[in-house]
């Protein structure tokens, strides 16, 4: 019983929007990652092995054009 009422009383998270993909795998494009959280396993060895992280961003071209004009 105490633990059903201690379940009931705690406060609900607020809902929060979905976070859109910021970095994409170029070689599976179906693998996203938001950018919070934990390093996905697909870029933690692309990584370490010399890239940027900027390598994988997915509007690099619309942001690109954005800054030459």
């Amino acid at each position: 019983m105490a633990n059903e009422a201690t379940r009931l009383n705690r406060k609900r998270r607020r809902p929060y929007p979905p976070v859109r993909p910021k970095y994409r795998n170029p070689k599976n494009p179906a693998e996203t990652w938001s950018g919070r959280g934990r390093l996905p396993r697909w870029l933690r060895p692309k990584l370490r092995g010399g890239r940027d992280l900027d390598d994988f961003l997915i509007e690099r071209a619309s942001a690109q054009k954005r800054q030459t004009n």
